[in-house]
């Protein structure tokens, strides 16, 4: 399996390690690796949210915000 790795700048609001965001063939995951505490969400699903396509736009801060929040509930 390939993965993509990048952090992404934040801190985890439990460890206060960095998060991650880690991309495969499917699914854009976001977490700790100090935790090891992750959550996922389909491309295909956030693509769908967050990217205008004929207005140029993608919206990261959006997906960003989505993220954080799912992983703060977790």
């Amino acid at each position: 399996m390939d993965l993509t790795t990048v952090e992404a700048g934040t801190r985890c609001p439990f460890c206060g390690g960095l998060m991650e965001i880690v991309e495969d063939e499917k699914y854009l995951w976001f977490g700790c690796r100090g935790c090891m505490r992750y959550v996922k969400r389909e491309k295909r699903d956030l693509v769908r949210r967050y990217v205008n396509y004929g207005a140029r736009i993608f919206d990261w801060r959006g997906i960003m915000a989505e993220l954080s929040r799912l992983y703060e509930t977790s």
